[in-house]
């Protein structure tokens, strides 16, 4: 029951990336780019037919295939880890709800459509590239599971300075 209630986190993403991207292929393939807030964030229509970014990939099948061999792969470890704490778990889920949204524009279109453009640091850069639901639900996920793993890290460390401290102590 817990992985159900998880998973339903991986539908509501698929659900609200699907959505939103037939609205910006009905709404913003003919109108381009709408600003939404000035400069600093604009609706604009962009099709993917790369990885992140607009990187380009040789073979386009094989990375789809590969795509859905993760995806599978996500979807067995977030069944193996159903006893373990939520945010991990919560993680997995945005991760594989963004992924199979995106997988199934690729399979369905040959590309991912992509809407929401930001201008962030523009020092860095002048646009930061379009991106989707899809995308951003996989970068939250993945950042929490950096956030959980320094955690888990961390701990793991102070465990172990405890227990050699408890060594030293003893050994004297």
């Amino acid at each position: 029951m817990r992985n159900v209630r998880v998973l339903a986190f991986s539908v509501l993403v698929f659900v609200i990336d699907q959505a939103t991207k037939v609205l910006a292929r009905l709404y913003l393939q003919e109108e381009g780019s709408v600003s939404v807030i000035g400069n600093f964030f604009r609706l604009t229509y962009a099709e993917n037919p790369g990885i992140a970014f607009g990187i380009q990939l040789g073979n386009k099948t094989l990375f789809t295939i590969l795509i859905g061999i993760a995806s599978l792969a996500i979807l067995y470890y977030l069944n193996k880890i159903r006893g373990e704490l939520f945010p991990a778990r919560f993680a997995l889920a945005l991760i594989f709800g963004g992924a199979l949204g995106n997988l199934l524009d690729r399979i369905a279109f040959g590309k991912v459509v992509d809407f929401l453009d930001f201008e962030f640091f523009d020092f860095i850069m002048h646009r930061w590239p379009v991106f989707n639901v899809a995308d951003m639900a996989i970068t939250i996920g993945m950042v929490i599971l950096i956030v959980i793993v320094l955690l888990d890290r961390g701990q793991d460390q102070e465990k172990q300075a405890t227990k050699s401290d408890g060594e030293t102590s003893e050994s004297v």
